[in-house]
């Protein structure tokens, strides 16, 4: 069975064909793949994947993914174009190996071939890692992941899943009525990774019925690292809101054993 290098040019809308093989470019016979649905507040181990199942019905879906893939319908990239790629995709069956392609890639040094000994000069080479920035399994319709930053760069948009919240939104949320902010602190003084807090905890709040916030406010409050009163927390630094926000996310817990406060720095819903 045929396998396909497929590669996308930089500032060209077109996929274009690179290589048949029939040799297998990525070892699937032991390839397990498994996923942690993506959440910006689940970290992973090094050996696991986040997920993002039904993936054709997402707005990151590439045209290329969609349909049957023949590859009489995709022209042959040229040498000059192949200095301009911006990703590969290896097809192998129903598997879509995808990797971002940069200078680091491109080696252009004088090499020589240990099967025929000839130093090579003006052939520059194109390395391939040996485990993708992304996969993509047609069958299940689920893409695989270990970074977002460099899955997005192939799914555009895809920085949406963990984005910032903007100016407006970071002072609408320091105007809520649970917070009493200090006038020294100001929405300039929020930092990136609270304002990604924001964007993720507006949506939760937005779902909670009054009873509820209240009940996450006494829950925040019984871990004591924020002033809490007349209903209001003061907010008087990036820390003071980092811990409030953690409390909404519920990242606080006491273990049963010792009665240790702490807080979890990864959540996976179970």
């Amino acid at each position: 069975m045929a396998n396909y290098i497929y590669g996308k040019v930089k500032r060209k809308q077109n996929i274009f064909r690179v290589i048949e093989t029939e040799s297998e470019i990525y070892e699937t016979a032991d390839l397990v793949l498994t996923g942690v649905d993506y959440n910006p507040a689940t970290l992973i181990e090094d050996e696991e994947l986040y997920q993002i199942t039904n993936f054709s019905g997402t707005e990151f879906i590439l045209d290329f993914l969609q349909g049957n893939l023949d590859s009489v319908n995709y022209n042959q990239i040229t040498n000059e174009d192949l200095k301009k790629l911006s990703f590969i995709c290896t097809v192998q069956g129903n598997l879509y190996f995808f990797q971002v392609i940069n200078s680091s890639f491109f080696i252009s040094k004088k090499w020589f071939s240990i099967d025929e000994l000839t130093l090579e000069t003006n052939r520059p080479i194109i390395t391939i890692n040996p485990f993708a920035d992304a996969i993509y399994n047609k069958e299940t319709d689920t893409l695989y992941f270990k970074k977002l930053a460099s899955a997005q760069k192939i799914f555009k948009g895809m920085d949406q899943l963990y984005r910032a919240a903007t100016d407006a939104e970071t002072q609408n949320f320091l105007e809520n009525d649970f917070l009493e902010v200090d006038e020294n602190f100001q929405t300039g003084n929020v930092t990136i990774p609270n304002r990604k807090r924001i964007a993720l905890v507006n949506e939760t709040l937005s779902n909670f019925s009054d009873d509820e916030k209240q009940a996450i406010y006494n829950y925040t409050n019984q871990y004591g690292q924020v002033t809490y009163e007349n209903g209001k927390f003061k907010i008087e630094s990036d820390n003071d809101l980092k811990f409030v926000l953690w409390g909404i996310e519920q990242r606080f817990y006491t273990t049963p054993i010792g009665g240790d406060k702490r807080v979890a720095n990864s959540i996976i819903n179970i």
